[in-house]
């Protein structure tokens, strides 16, 4: 079993327990599209908050591209 396995399956069982808590229609065809993308998305924000950030950072008072 690949890494990813689990994380698809916990990822098919969240959107199916989110849909219905929300009252959102999901077609049983669409799941598993829809648990791909949310694992995805999962895996996206794993990666920044994992991100080191040093203690004594401080936010920019103003952007500049």
């Amino acid at each position: 079993m690949s890494d990813s396995a689990p994380q698809l399956a916990e990822a098919r069982a969240y959107a199916e327990r989110a849909a219905a808590a929300i009252g959102l229609p999901l077609a049983a065809e669409r799941i598993p599209a829809v648990a791909q993308q949310l694992a995805g998305l999962l895996a996206a924000a794993a990666l920044v908050l994992d991100f080191p950030l040093p203690e004594d950072g401080e936010a920019a008072p103003v952007f500049e591209p």
